[in-house]
């Protein structure tokens, strides 16, 4: 399902939302599902409904595999896990109890979740540092041989990297990318993953601060924006060094921390990349390549559409939303005629308009990151470097000093030729 909404309509469903303060919690969390339906990636291959018998064969498919992948001598310690009686999973890491869902998507839905593990130190630590859980389940008849080709490159090799750093006792350095703490197999054989659950994401943020904002100059202060797009692009960075390309980035696949490490920061994660394969994103936020490749119905033939410099361009649109609190082509005249939109896109480079209070070197960026040719867009390296070059923000200069003794680091370790 395709994600795209006209300014009218999302605020309509926001106002929505507010009405449904005096109803009950169930009834709020349908609303705030429904809503979240107009930010939903479009698949390649939406999935059918099945039959009873059909559901109990996938359950014992995706037991037999499951009970594969957790023995695989590379990543099936570090990654794959069972809850629940020890007598009868192997190597259980204690009980996971699924919640209420609070949030749906295209494949999956999100679920609160209590955690308590075998390992009575990792319980003290979650208890120490308020750190919550919420599982990511994929819907009834999904079967897991389908999901691990939906698994971008890299996904188990940071996992395991990160599973031996920790075994040996190394730093892991701050992540800007979800925690995605393991996959695990529910009794009823719907696969899940295990992650850490943050306080909202931006996209909700984005909305609640143009609601209380008066002064018609998008969501954030300017010093609040340029650290949000500096700590995405961080995320984004981090994830193309792994090798996986995300396919769908946008303010609601981004989750934001508000209360914790500390106010004066707002920590942000990028989300939503464990199975991305297969996805084509989300309406505008799409690369023109993207576009004109589901336009003509070939996009599965095209996978190398699907690179770092489109994710580049889905950035930039990240960054519009950031900086002016909308969506791609919200306030445009022809925002409810899809597909002649596209074709503006397509055929004659329209981007969205930008307002005059962005600063001169932000609309850089973002002109930089929506060049119509894939080969002129700018690496998550150049854009990191373009934002400390150009932002005063205290926190993002701190970051540049880092970052640049970590390339001296790696530089003089690196043997030279002349």
């Amino acid at each position: 399902m395709a994600a795209s909404a006209s300014g009218s309509a999302y605020v309509t469903a926001l106002e929505a939302e507010e009405d449904q303060a005096t109803s009950s919690c169930s009834q709020f969390v349908t609303a705030q599902i429904e809503l979240s339906k107009r930010h939903w990636s479009q698949l390649t291959e939406p999935s059918d409904d099945i039959s009873m018998e059909e559901e109990a064969a996938i359950k014992l498919e995706n037991q037999e595999l499951f009970k594969t992948l957790e023995n695989h001598p590379e990543w099936g310690e570090s990654f794959f896990y069972n809850f629940g009686d020890q007598s009868k999973v192997l190597r259980s890491m204690g009980s996971l109890e699924v919640g209420e869902k609070f949030a749906e998507g295209a494949q999956a839905e999100l679920f609160h979740a209590e955690v308590q593990w075998s390992d009575p130190k990792s319980n003290e630590w979650d208890e120490e540092n308020g750190r919550e859980w919420v599982v990511k389940v994929f819907k009834k008849g999904t079967l897991v041989r389908h999901l691990q080709q939906q698994w971008p490159k890299g996904l188990l090799q940071y996992t395991t990297k990160h599973y031996e750093n920790h075994q040996l006792g190394k730093p892991l350095g701050d992540r800007h990318y979800s925690d995605v703490q393991c996959a695990t197999l529910l009794e009823d054989g719907r696969f899940a993953f295990l992650m850490v659950k943050e306080d909202e994401d931006l996209r909700t943020l984005i909305d609640r601060k143009m609601k209380e904002s008066d002064h018609g100059c998008g969501p954030f202060s300017k010093e609040r924006g340029e650290e949000i797009i500096y700590r995405v692009a961080l995320g984004m960075h981090q994830l193309h060094s792994y090798g996986i390309v995300h396919r769908d980035l946008k303010a609601s696949n981004v989750l934001v921390r508000t209360s914790r490490p500390s106010p004066k920061y707002l920590w942000c994660s990028v989300a939503d990349f464990e199975s991305s394969v297969g996805v084509v994103g989300t309406g505008f936020w799409r690369a023109p390549e993207i576009l004109q490749a589901c336009r003509e119905r070939n996009v599965n033939k095209r996978l190398e559409l699907f690179s770092k410099s489109a994710d580049a361009y889905s950035y930039g649109m990240t960054c519009y939303e950031v900086l002016t609190g909308r969506v791609p082509f919200q306030d445009h005249p022809l925002s409810k005629e899809c597909s002649v939109l596209t074709d503006l896109v397509i055929n004659q480079h329209l981007h969205p308009e930008v307002p005059e209070y962005v600063d001169n070197w932000a609309r850089e960026l973002l002109q930089l990151c929506w060049q119509f040719d894939p080969t002129a867009r700018p690496s998550f390296v150049e854009i990191l470097s373009f934002i400390e070059a150009n932002s005063e923000v205290e926190y993002i200069q701190e970051e540049a000093a880092i970052r640049r003794v970590v390339v001296e680091e790696v530089n003089q370790e690196i043997p030279r030729k002349f």
